[in-house]
């Protein structure tokens, strides 16, 4: 008996694919996905390799954050701050630069793919450190980045 994985949209056959580039951006986070490992049929309908594959991969990335990269402490219930994690001073609202980070991932014992993940940083004017968000905010922008890259590339969720 096989257990052949057919399309939930049409009923053909899925086959393993790996997928074109996808991208997808929330708050200045921008994140670059290629040769994802995903299932496809003949008619060009596409699903993830597990229900849980998105969850997988931001714990991957989310863990894959760069230690040289400083993290800004976040201050306030109703209006937001953020604050220098050098001196203490509060950092600008926008984004000053980015910082690049680069991984190789496989998932579920899936063919290697690259995800780039570009990350914002706001510098201090007072003693110039540049610091990216927390990991919760960043965390939170990095799940809506990856599901419009998602949806960009024609993959439903769940």
């Amino acid at each position: 008996m096989t257990t052949a994985k057919t399309c939930k949209q049409c009923g053909a056959d899925l086959a393993l694919a790996r997928l074109e580039a996808m991208r997808g951006e929330e708050s200045g986070l921008a994140l670059s996905i290629e040769g994802m490992p995903a299932y496809a049929c003949t008619k060009g309908h596409r699903r993830f390799l597990a229900p849980d594959f998105p969850l997988r991969l931001i714990d991957a990335l989310s863990k894959a954050n760069a230690p040289e990269v400083p993290v800004a402490r976040k201050k306030g219930l109703f209006k937001k701050r953020y604050l220098c994690p050098g001196c203490g001073g509060e950092l600008p609202d926008e984004a000053g630069t980015h910082a690049m980070l680069e991984r190789t991932l496989v998932l579920m014992d899936s063919a290697p793919f690259s995800a780039t993940v570009s990350v914002p940083l706001y510098r201090c004017s007072g003693c110039g450190v540049a610091a990216m968000h927390p990991g919760e905010d960043t965390t939170n922008a990095l799940m809506k980045a990856a599901a419009q890259a998602f949806q960009t590339a024609g993959i439903p969720p769940g």
